[in-house]
C-alpha cells in the first residue's frame, strides 16, 4: 500500500484544516448572532428598553382585575393570545420518501421527505420525548406527531418574536406537572405572558430578520463545506486528487 510522503501529508492536512477553520468560523459567528438576538429580546421585552419608549409605565388592568405597570398598549395575557399550537402529523419511517424537506421530531431533524406539511419559516415545539424543545426551521418541513408547530395569532410580519418568546417559557416544568408524560397543549397555551403591542413586535421582527438571514447563509455554507471536506478526504488520501 502506498502512503503519502511527508510533504503530501502536510499539504492534505493544510487543505482540510482550511475547510475546518471556515466551518468553525461560521459556527462561532452564528453563536454570536444568536447571543445578540437573545440580548435584544431581553432588552426590549423584559427590561422595557426599546426604541421610541420614553420609560413611562401605565397601570394596566388584567383579566383577573389585578393591575400591572406596563408600557402603553401592552397587557398581561396568555401564550395562546400570540400563538396557536398545532399537532404534528404521524409519518412512519417506512412511509418517508426521500426528498429535501426535513422531517422534524421533538429533538430536531430526524429524516427527510418528498413533501412538506408546513411552510417556512416555522417553529416546532417538542410535545413528547424532548419535551419543550424549541426548534427554528428556515425551510419548509414536516413536523411529526411528537411535536407541535406554531401558528401566528396576531398578524405579525415574522416569527422571530414568537421564537424567543417560546424559548423564554419553562415548558419542561409544564410537562413534568402533567399526569401523562408530554407537553399539555391547553396548559401551555394558558401560560401567563406579557403581550406587547403589534407595532413593537413587528419592529423587533424587522430588526432580527437580517441576523436570521445571515445565520441561514452561514449554515448553508457549513453544509457545503462539510460535504466538500468529507468527499475530498478519501480522494486525497488515495491519490485520486493530486495536490501541488
Amino acid at each position: 500500500m502506498n502512503y503519502p510522503g511527508d510533504y503530501l501529508g502536510e499539504r492534505i492536512a493544510s487543505i482540510l484544516s482550511s475547510l475546518d477553520d471556515k466551518i468553525e468560523l461560521n459556527l462561532q459567528m452564528n453563536k454570536i448572532l444568536e447571543a445578540i438576538a437573545r440580548a435584544i429580546f431581553k432588552e426590549w421585552f423584559v427590561d422595557f428598553r426599546f426604541p421610541g419608549f420614553d420609560g413611562e409605565l401605565v397601570d394596566v388592568v388584567n383579566a383577573d382585575r389585578s393591575v400591572s405597570r406596563l408600557p402603553k398598549g401592552w397587557r398581561k395575557g396568555k401564550l395562546g393570545d400570540i400563538i396557536n399550537l398545532k399537532y404534528g402529523k404521524a409519518l412512519k419511517l417506512e412511509n418517508r420518501i426521500g426528498g429535501k424537506y426535513p422531517v422534524v421530531g421533538s429533538s430536531g431533524i430526524v429524516g427527510f421527505h418528498n413533501e412538506p406539511l408546513v411552510k417556512s419559516p416555522g417553529i416546532v415545539v417538542g410535545r413528547k420525548g424532548t419535551i419543550g424543545e424549541v426548534i427554528w426551521l428556515d425551510e419548509e418541513f414536516y413536523p411529526i406527531d411528537t411535536t407541535f408547530y406554531i401558528e401566528d395569532q396576531v398578524g405579525a410580519t415574522g416569527l422571530y418574536f414568537h421564537y424567543y418568546l417560546l424559548l423564554s417559557q419553562d415548558f419542561k416544568k409544564i410537562g413534568s406537572d402533567s399526569a401523562v408524560p408530554g407537553l399539555n397543549r391547553n396548559q401551555a397555551l394558558m401560560t401567563a405572558i406579557i403581550c406587547p403591542d403589534i407595532d413593537t413586535i413587528n419592529k423587533f421582527n424587522v430588526l432580527l430578520k437580517p441576523l436570521f438571514e445571515k445565520k441561514y447563509l452561514n449554515n448553508q455554507e457549513v453544509k457545503t463545506l462539510t460535504t466538500m471536506r468529507d468527499a475530498l478526504l478519501p480522494k486525497l488520501m488515495t491519490g485520486k486528487i493530486r495536490v501541488a
